[in-house]
């Protein structure tokens, strides 16, 4: 506890620290948007207040903000060759002066795109310190009809992308993807809506039609020295538009294959002159992929569950509120919740498939925005009745909750030569697993977790050209040591050209399953039972029986001793724009991960002591005890005998995890897009993925569950009415091991469709096909056979 305590003590001195500093500052505030003459907001835009050496980067939507002392200013735009400014602009102290500015530039796409992810902090893609892809909203708006967030960035550069069910997704960055991955921490407006047990994904539960997304940026490579805990491979930061840029009602309406039929409908708009609001619904009913396996299985090398699906189709319904307070000195408070209830999806697990009938998600945040500071808080929940494990039949409850607190700070000095974001987090979760009858049916007993964390980063212009990138995050938890996570790196940009070079380390902690699971593995063996049926070992029999070895429990247990994943890379990469009509990245990486936790695996957890037979005993003389000990070990085998162990005082085998194995790994990521003319846009990627295992745990399958080779190709029409694009990704052949799915899945290849035509400003209507030629193919080996899925969608607006 003495390190929890030093860990709150630095907390709050940094806050009081953050809190003091604005108690000096009595400034005045520019606003305001720049855009083009249709209206549409231009990001990237440099914003100079000439007179007070103050800039700053216009967002996606266009808007931007300045504090500025009182006085008055020139206010200059700049992007790329293009200027233009705003004269005599008065500030007055504690005022908002609003600059409106409507420009007719030509600009390249790849100059107006910002990212917020990478530094925390809004910049260009093209000088972002880390590889960073950026969803462009009309790829969004192509995947909203399906409700599949994940398909968002199937086709993105080094993602490792499989999908099992419709709402059984696992994606990860460079290799060791897994059921379940947990590998990409992954936020909705600052909140992660993981699972607290497992840490992973539950994408049915997304609380919002997917076009309410203002930006999709997903950071590929280790990210814990901003993020913290889970960031292992990379951050999916995924930001919902704001109520007041986007006032007005909406109504989507899909069906199409798997009997699907989906609703989602939202509005907005504003009640005063300073709050705003945004209502959403949405409700869908389909079949899904998944198939029963209790009497026959799809492909070969699947086991035989203990019983059929639950229920053949999947159903989804939620709904939110969010309201925005907009006050005169530009700060902004939003409060939000929602609330989401799913039967029927099927996952893969380490154990088997996992059917979720009954499922409630609950959701609050808070968020109080002002120009250099940000306070978050968000409560999260899970409540699963009656999970249902087919391979065995047992029923699964879940009862979690998360809360959440982060402030942030982020300042210029040095006429925005240097740049500093300060942070500091608190995180508790609390877990249950016990039924209606007070039964645990996943650990002994309910489990929680306090964590508290402080982070930063310094960016320094060292000349015009180059800057340094240094941060830093201390995380501690009760429930694994703690972590220091750095990051450097040096980024060199000429004209339209950017090098950089990154180092960083990352973790990922254990989950409560791996920590604290409690279940039967297996079918309890009658090895007393099995002797008689040997004149040789009959005798035993007695000794066996009064022993406790009939029945003998299988189980698997989990390990509080366990250690986090650790993983350090360095990163080279290159970022350019040529002609204004290409954008291409390149980005090479080496990475080293050690103390990976294994499968379930017999004899590897210590606090488990391995069995012998007890001395003790008169009834069972010396002779009587090595036939015993004989026997066990040819009954049992080699493996399962190392598991032999002694639990509240009788014999069980125990499966168990534990940290072992050391992997290199290296690749390289290849991007280009290619904007021809103001209407089509050719985009591909190719990456190559190789690994080196340099130890790992007898009987452990240490694999990437990735492929060595993949690439991805798109043509795209973006129009004024119609827009459209057809993509293509190709995956080659490669190995799976994850928990009791051990096989080979094959080479396949996928065309998806997308396609819409707006009729008016009110009415439009399109298409969404995944796997437009039907290729019957799976992408996790025990994963379901996939097929085609078209979707036919009519939106609304007004």
């Amino acid at each position: 506890m003495p390190r929890l305590w030093s860990v709150r003590r630095l907390s709050i001195a940094v806050l009081l620290v953050l809190f003091a500093a604005p108690l000096f500052a009595a400034q005045g505030h520019i606003t305001g948007r720049i855009t083009r003459g249709d209206g549409t907001g231009i990001g990237g835009v440099i914003v100079n207040a000439i007179e007070a050496s103050q800039g700053t980067l216009t967002e996606p939507n266009g808007s931007f903000h300045l504090n500025v002392p009182a006085g008055t200013y020139t206010v200059q735009f700049v992007a790329g060759e293009q200027v233009a400014t705003e004269n005599n602009v008065t500030v007055e102290s504690g005022g908002t002066t609003k600059v409106d500015k409507k420009v007719d530039w030509n600009l390249s796409i790849a100059e107006t795109i910002t990212v917020y992810s990478a530094s925390r902090r809004t910049e260009r893609v093209t000088e972002a310190p880390a590889a960073v892809t950026v969803v462009p909203q009309e790829d969004i708006a192509a995947i909203a009809p399906s409700g599949q967030a994940p398909r968002m960035i199937e086709t993105a550069p080094g993602v490792d992308f499989t999908q099992s069910g419709l709402y059984d997704t696992n994606f990860n960055a460079r290799g060791f993807n897994s059921s379940l991955n947990r590998r990409i921490l992954t936020l909705i407006d600052g909140r992660d809506p993981a699972i607290a047990f497992l840490g992973s994904q539950e994408w049915a539960a997304v609380s919002f039609p997917l076009d309410e997304m203002q930006s999709v940026e997903l950071i590929r490579g280790p990210g814990s020295a901003l993020y913290g805990a889970n960031a292992f491979s990379g951050v999916l930061n995924m930001t919902t538009k704001a109520p007041r840029d986007t006032e007005g009602g909406r109504v989507m309406l899909s069906a199409g294959d798997l009997n699907t039929r989906r609703g989602d409908i939202r509005h907005a708009g504003g009640f005063g002159s300073d709050w705003f609001y945004r209502v959403v619904g949405g409700y869908q009913e389909s079949d899904d992929w998944a198939r029963s396996r209790n009497v026959s299985v799809e492909y070969p090398g699947l086991r035989l569950e203990g019983r059929p699906l639950e229920l053949d189709h999947t159903n989804i319904k939620f709904g939110g509120l969010r309201l925005d307070k907009y006050f005169p000195n530009t700060n902004v408070f939003t409060v939000e919740g929602g609330y989401a209830t799913l039967g029927g999806p099927v996952f893969q697990t380490g154990i088997g498939r996992v059917q979720v009938t009954d499922v409630k998600r609950p959701w609050t945040r808070l968020n109080y925005n002002m120009p250099h500071w940000n306070f978050s808080g968000y409560y999260d929940a899970r409540r699963a009745k009656n999970q249902i494990a087919l391979s065995s039949g047992a029923g699964l409850f879940e009862d979690s909750h998360n809360i959440h607190g982060e402030i942030q700070t982020n300042w210029s000095f040095m006429k925005e030569k240097s740049r500093v974001v300060l942070g500091v987090a608190y995180n508790g979760q609390d877990v249950d697993t016990s039924n209606d009858a007070g039964v645990q049916t996943l650990m002994d007993r309910p489990h929680s977790e306090k964590a508290q964390s402080a982070f930063g980063q310094l960016d320094f212009n060292i000349t015009n050209n180059l800057r340094i990138v240094a941060a830093s995050r201390y995380d501690d938890s009760n429930l694994y040591d703690a972590q220091f996570s750095p990051k450097g790196a040096l980024v060199y940009n000429v004209g339209n050209h950017t090098f950089r070079y990154g180092y960083n380390r990352a973790f990922q902690r254990p989950n409560y399953s791996e920590r604290f699971l409690t279940v039967p593995a297996a079918a309890p063996a009658n090895l007393a039972g099995a002797a008689t049926l040997n004149p040789q070992t009959a005798p035993l029999a007695p000794a066996l029986a009064a022993l406790g070895f009939g029945p003998l429990p299988i189980v698997a247990r989990g390990n509080n001793a366990l250690n986090v994943e650790k993983v350090r890379s360095h990163e080279l990469g290159y970022a350019g724009i040529y002609g204004g009509k290409v954008y291409l990245t390149l980005d090479l990486y080496k990475s080293h991960m050690e103390d990976f936790v294994t499968d379930l695996l017999p004899g590897v957890n210590t606090a488990y002591a391995p069995y012998t037979v007890p001395t003790n005993i008169p009834t069972i003389p010396p002779a009587v005890q090595a036939g015993v000990t004989a026997f066990l070990k040819a009954a049992l085998g080699p493996v399962n005998y190392s598991g032999l162990t002694t639990v509240n005082g009788k014999p069980a085998v125990v499966f168990s995890y534990a940290n072992a194995g050391k992997v290199d790994t290296e690749g390289a990521e290849l991007a280009v897009n290619y904007y021809i003319g103001s209407n089509w846009v050719l985009d591909g990627n190719y990456s190559y993925f190789d690994f080196d295992v340099k130890s790992k745990a007898i009987g452990d399958q240490l694999l990437p569950n990735a492929p060595k080779k993949k690439y991805n190709l798109g043509l795209a029409w973006r129009g004024n009415k119609f827009n459209a694009k057809v993509s293509y990704r190709w995956v080659d052949e490669f190995p799976w091991a994850a928990g009791i799915f051990v096989g080979t899945v094959p080479q396949y290849d996928v065309v998806n469709l997308a396609a819409s035509y707006r009729i008016t400003q009110r009415f439009s209507f399109g298409t969404d096909v995944s796997n437009v030629f039907d290729d019957a193919h799976y992408e996790a080996f025990g994963g379901d056979i996939l097929g085609r899925r078209a979707l036919g969608f009519v939106t609304i607006n007004w």
